[in-house]
């Protein structure tokens, strides 16, 4: 069953959530966390540990993934890409010492970002590389986990419109001046099953990352 991002709560207040045999899965583009239990998404909800300052620095001060005038060419592009990457990877090694179920769907989540950002880098340092298209091909890539973060239970009011407005804004630049279609920016979603006949262990989650 496909859920979309914000519906899962309203369909987590429907069900029992004590009956054992649930299963969730986050789609957030090429990152995908399999076997998330029920009371680990119903931790995500109530996240109180949640550091509301992940998404304004991973996306909101990133002006490589919004901002369409400044990075028109490849030497101006590559440090902030570098940067961000590596900001990326120290978060994750910070998550992985909490030792946290939640945790361990960021993670992939952020990890999937700076994938974005190494795959951009190698475009840009070849020969002729297009700007343009590897800039909307990473926002492109970007945008579920983005988006995600966007919309977490937890997030500030003030942070979530501001990178609302970014993001939107994002988007239509994006399909503007860098060679984007609609039909490839992908809306983050739940995949949720249910079986009686095996008993469902907590677990952590799988992660798989193209």
């Amino acid at each position: 069953m496909k859920i979309a991002l914000n519906e899962i709560w309203n369909f987590l207040k429907m069900v029992n959530t004590k009956e054992k045999g649930w299963s969730f899965a986050l789609c957030a583009g090429d990152v995908k966390v399999r076997g998330i239990s029920t009371d680990t998404m119903l931790a995500l909800k109530d996240d109180d540990s949640f550091d509301t300052e992940l998404l304004p620095s991973i996306f909101t001060f990133r002006e490589i993934l919004w901002q369409p005038d400044v990075f028109t060419e490849a030497s101006m592009s590559v440090p902030s890409l570098r940067i961000l990457k590596a900001f990326c990877e120290e978060a994750c090694t910070e998550l992985e010492e909490q030792k946290s179920e939640v945790n361990n769907i960021y993670i992939p989540l952020i990890k999937g970002v700076a994938a974005c950002c190494g795959k951009a880098m190698k475009a840009l340092e070849k020969e002729k590389a297009d700007v343009k298209k590897i800039l909307g091909d990473l926002r492109t890539c970007a945008f579920p986990v983005i988006k995600f973060f966007i919309y977490h239970p937890q997030n500030r009011q003030d942070y979530f419109q501001d990178a609302q407005n970014r993001l939107n804004y994002a988007v239509k630049i994006m399909l503007t001046q860098f060679y984007g279609r609609y039909t490839e920016l992908e809306d983050p979603y739940w995949k949720v099953s249910f079986s009686k006949t095996k008993e469902k262990k907590d677990s952590e989650p799988i992660t798989e990352e193209q």
